[in-house]
């Protein structure tokens, strides 16, 4: 049971591009590996930006900053 697992950012991409998404890497994978597309799962995994620091900041105050 293959994983693919992308993280980003709660507001970077629609639910139309996350169908998109998962329907190309699932294709390629099985493509590339000769491993049926059913076996495939995928994972988006989206975080909030009161959630995530850089440079001691959360990316929330980071923007405001910015």
């Amino acid at each position: 049971m293959p994983v693919i697992t992308m993280t980003l950012g709660a507001d970077q991409i629609d639910q139309k591009q996350k169908n998109e998404f998962i329907s190309s890497v699932t294709q390629s994978a099985a493509r590339i590996t000769n491993i049926p597309e059913q076996s495939f799962i995928v994972f988006i995994e989206q975080l909030d930006p009161d959630n995530v620091g850089v440079g001691g900041l959360s990316l929330t105050k980071k923007r405001k900053l910015a």
